[in-house]
């Protein structure tokens, strides 16, 4: 070995090639150990794998017959000349592998080096078919220095080796094929590229985010099927949209914040908020509809023949021909036949001596005592008793009458009633069937399964080195007199007044490309066999501290670890890689759709103006290998010289600033908070529309509130915590949460005015000119005209009608015998008539005249039952009426709520749609002024 690396001998930074047409063959084999993480936010795939290099240095050969037979030696990697192969897509900014390792040395020259290495490269995640999604991530492997008129990168095998890989948890390896990659147009590039085809196991997102989604969206289709009359519909509605709003969140910070496309499960997530947006907009509508009354809505004969008898059949429907519940409504002779009835009860005709004379709830028992025959005749009856007793009868049978009458009346208008109000619930029924069917329907139809896209080949990077090769005995020699009394800390200038030029441009791969002129580093190639340039390591030799002067992490210096390229004319060549981290002011008050102007601010650290001048070659950045991001497009890159003075030094400071003007693209945002805003919002406007009497207003208010909190709090998350400005959504967030607030306030004031009754408050008049007459019309709201002779307090009997009423109905009594109108049938001549007429005796079955009297006179001395009876049903009546009067006023504070949400309806549609115009066009505005 010492023989071998013998510093006169060897040198482990000269190519080990015997001429400088020679190409030293590099074989590379890629073994794949572990596939650790692949982030999807960042975008990077962190691997472990083992790049194994094979090549042939021939001043490492040896006789083994001169050494014992020894043919095989291992040697620390950093003695010997090493392939500068670094991971060109690197995402950390760590290029170089481990030098700890061993090379295994074999006596023909034959190299093979095994670093291991755990390697962070970037990979554009395509987010189409998230969770069931099919990655192409790439490693590609070039020289940092050489080119390919120095060296040639060789395939071993076609593919990666997976002998000792432990397989993931999360990804199934689908390939590993390699490729090398030459430029046509540039002969000097070469490239080893593996693709590293990837699946997703979707179990994990299966179990815990799809079948759960799928679980609350068929929660979404059941509202349909849930009965209005159980007050439970919106707060399942609003339920389902809160848990798919969690889970949006959730899928919004798995995914990579990209705009170029939107994830499956994204789509999915959307298109069921949307569903459940619907729904609740479709439940609205239906408890509208199933609690309207025949006092606030007319149903309309288009609405009879569609959601009656055409939709119910085409829906397989069938309602009931009547409800058992409800009693058949009694026709008029029916009513008449009753009161007629009562009528004769109460009278106590001929016919019903013998029930009443065994009923002592309705007979006296003192009255009905029997009578002797002599004293049948009526005749005998003293006059004022007829009269005393016949009066008092026929005023309680008159009101006893009345009420009967009313209560029969009252109770077919509520049959009426009730009637109407069934068929509105079973519309609003038919409607929930319709929509149950569609939101069956149309989920299935639209929802299809995903389809792989297949694997292209990776985007070509072509980078641009200039071409060295010269034989390695000629660089040996040029290094040792180059390097024979160089000092890398002086800088090269013969006097101190000759400035230095540093050229630098910084490419979108944040590569600093740095070339100046070092007059130490010159040499005559003719005297090294024509050789023109040299790699050395970058710590061997001067270099302009150039930094970034508005770095955000506090590391100024940038990796030295990598060659530089010299040139006999003593130019020299260096590109650090490196991770830039910038302090940027970010704008957000248009935030997503804002524009940023990021700056990179870089120069010498303690050089000024009269030791390092800076030049700036170009106007822009350079974006020709501008590799796409996801969440922001480059507008423009311009490029500015500044000669600065600083209040710590009288020395001026020049400097090369790079602005980046960058526009957000808005997808993501617009996909994962906008549109869902949007319709959380719009169900504020919907409580307006949603009937007091479901019970579910003030539910609905504080369930949108919630979900804009929540909201709220993920965009506090997103931007920066700055006070200097609010951003856009921010300020929309907030319009809308004061926009649900005050809906919660006036839904409180409108039902306390729906509950209102005459024992608590007092319409005034006012409120009944405005809001039941004027604003009614200005809101084109119609209210059915009230059926007065519903609730009409039904008018007296007459004696005449009394008469009819009875078994005596063909007996004219209009008017007694002198021609005047008798007073309730109380003269001598009505009376007389009532008593004597032939039918009565008729109707008696062997029964006496006597016995008739008896009748009369028992009917005459009404028992405290029957009057008790008859107070019993003028105190039902009463009731009835005053209920009437009660619900007729809680009807007209019902539609006052009705027109105050009506009115507040139209306002916060207007004021919805203005505002939300209003902010979202701001930064199209702003644009165009700028």
């Amino acid at each position: 070995m010492d023989d071998l690396l013998n510093k006169t001998r060897y040198n482990n930074l000269i190519r080990p090639a015997t001429s400088s047409s020679e190409l030293i063959s590099i074989q590379l084999q890629l073994s794949l150990a572990q596939l650790i993480s692949v982030n999807e936010r960042e975008q990077i795939m962190t691997t472990n794998v083992w790049l194994k290099q094979e090549w042939t240095d021939y001043r490492l050969a040896w006789n083994s017959s001169r050494y014992e037979g020894v043919n095989i030696l291992r040697i620390p990697a950093k003695r010997i000349w090493l392939p500068d192969i670094v991971l060109y897509n690197n995402a950390d900014g760590t290029y170089e592998v481990s030098l700890y390792t061993n090379v295994v040395v074999r006596s023909n020259g034959s190299i093979m080096w095994l670093p291991p290495a755990i390697y962070k490269s970037a990979c554009k995640i395509e987010v189409k078919h998230f969770p069931f999604d099919q990655q192409n991530c790439t490693l590609k492997f070039r020289s940092w220095t050489y080119d390919h008129t120095e060296i040639d990168m060789v395939l071993k095998s076609p593919t990666a080796s997976m002998d000792d890989f432990t397989p993931s948890g999360e990804w199934d390896i689908v390939a590993l094929p390699g490729r090398r990659t030459v430029n046509p147009q540039d002969p000097s590039y070469v490239d080893v590229t593996y693709d590293f085809i990837i699946k997703r196991k979707p179990l994990f997102y299966t179990i815990n985010l799809i079948i759960p989604c799928v679980l609350i969206t068929s929660l979404a289709i059941l509202v349909f099927y849930l009965p209005s009359d159980c007050g439970e519909k919106m707060t399942l509605c609003i339920s389902v949209l809160l848990a798919l709003t969690v889970f949006l969140l959730l899928i919004s910070k798995i995914v990579p914040p990209t705009s170029l496309d939107v994830p499956l499960i994204g789509k999915y997530l959307m298109f069921t908020m949307v569903l459940v947006t619907f729904s609740i907009v479709t439940s609205v509508c239906v408890l509208n509809v199933h609690h309207r009354s025949p006092s606030t809505h007319t149903m309309a004969p288009w609405v009879k023949r569609c959601f009656l008898h055409k939709l119910p059949t085409f829906l397989f429907m069938k309602r009931p021909d009547s409800s058992p519940s409800r009693a058949p409504q009694p026709s008029q002779a029916h009513l008449t036949k009753s009161k007629a009835t009562t009528t004769a009860l109460a009278m106590g005709p001929a016919s019903s001596s013998n029930l009443y004379r065994n009923s002592m709830y309705f007979v006296n028992p003192a009255s009905a005592a029997p009578k002797s025959p002599a004293g049948s005749d009526s005749a005998g009856i003293p006059r004022d008793f007829w009269l005393r007793s016949s009066g008092r009868f026929k005023q309680d049978v008159q009101e006893a009458l009345e009420g009967v009458s009313f209560i029969a009346q009252h109770m077919k208008c509520d049959d009426q009633d009730q009637s109407v109000i069934e068929d509105w619930k079973y519309v609003a029924m038919v409607v929930d069937r319709l929509f149950l069917w569609v939101f069956v329907v149309v989920p299935t139809h639209l929802l299809k399964g995903p389809r792989l896209p297949r694997v292209s080949e990776a985007p070509r990077m072509w980078g641009l080195l200039p071409s060295v090769a010269r034989a390695s005995e000629a660089e040996h020699r040029l290094f040792e007199r180059l390097f024979e009394d160089y000092n890398e800390i002086i800088r090269p200038v013969a006097n101190v007044s000759d400035p230095d030029e540093v050229n630098q441009i910084m490419e979108t791969n944040l590569w600093l490309k740095q070339i100046w002129n070092d007059y130490k580093l010159k040499w005559d190639p003719s005297d090294y066999n024509g050789a023109e340039f040299m790699r050395v390591p970058a710590q061997k030799i001067w270099k302009p501290d150039i930094v970034l002067y508005n770095n955000a992490v506090g590391d100024f210096q940038v990796d030295d670890k990598t060659k530089a390229l010299l040139k006999y004319t003593g130019e020299v060549t260096w590109i650090p890689p490196a991770i830039f981290k910038s302090s940027c002011k970010i704008d957000v008050t248009y935030f997503p759709f804002d524009y940023q102007n990021c700056t990179m601010k870089f120069g010498s650290w303690s050089y000024d103006k009269a030791k390092i001048d800076l030049v700036l070659i170009g106007s822009s950045m350079n974006l020709k290998d501008y590799w796409e991001s996801g969440e922001w497009a480059i507008i423009k890159a311009p490029g500015y010289k500044h000669d600065i003075k600083y209040n710590c030094c009288e020395e001026i400071y020049p400097d090369i600033t790079y602005s980046l003007y960058i526009r957000r693209l808005p997808l993501f945002y617009t996909i994962n908070l906008i549109i869902p805003c949007l319709l959380i919002s719009f169900l504020t406007v919907l409580v307006f529309y949603l009937p007091s009497d479901c019970g579910e207003k003030v539910t609905l208010c504080i369930s949108v509130l919630l979900s804009l909190t929540v909201f709220l709090l993920v965009i506090t998350e997103t931007i920066p915590s700055t006070s200097l400005v609010i951003p856009l959504i921010g300020e929309y967030l907030l319009f809308t949460m004061i926009f649900v607030t005050l809906s919660i306030v006036i839904t409180v004031f409108v039902l306390n005015v729906h509950y209102r009754t005459p024992t608590t408050h007092t319409m005034p008049m006012w409120v009944k000119t405005i809001f039941l007459n004027f604003l009614p019309r200005v809101m084109f709201m119609t209210r059915p005209a009230s059926n007065e002779g519903n609730t009409q307090r039904p008018r007296p009997f007459n004696s005449a009608e009394l008469s009819n009423l009875n078994c005596f109905s063909h007996i004219e009594s209009k008017s007694c015998k002198e021609g005047y109108p008798c007073q309730d049938g109380l003269c001598d001549y009505c009376h007389h008539r009532m008593v004597k007429i032939p039918n009565f005796s008729a109707n008696l079955t062997r029964s006496s005249s006597s016995e008739s009297v008896n009748a009369v006179l028992s009917l005459s001395a009404l028992s405290p039952e029957i009057k008790e009876a008859i107070q019993s049903v003028k105190y039902i009546a009463e009731n009835m009426k005053a209920q009437n009067e009660a619900k007729e006023i809680q009807d007209d504070w019902k539609y006052v709520a009705m027109v105050i949400d009506r009115i507040f309806l139209w306002v916060f549609i207007l004021v919805c749609i203005l505002g939300t115009a209003g902010l979202f066009l701001q930064p199209l505005m702003a644009r165009d002024d700028a």
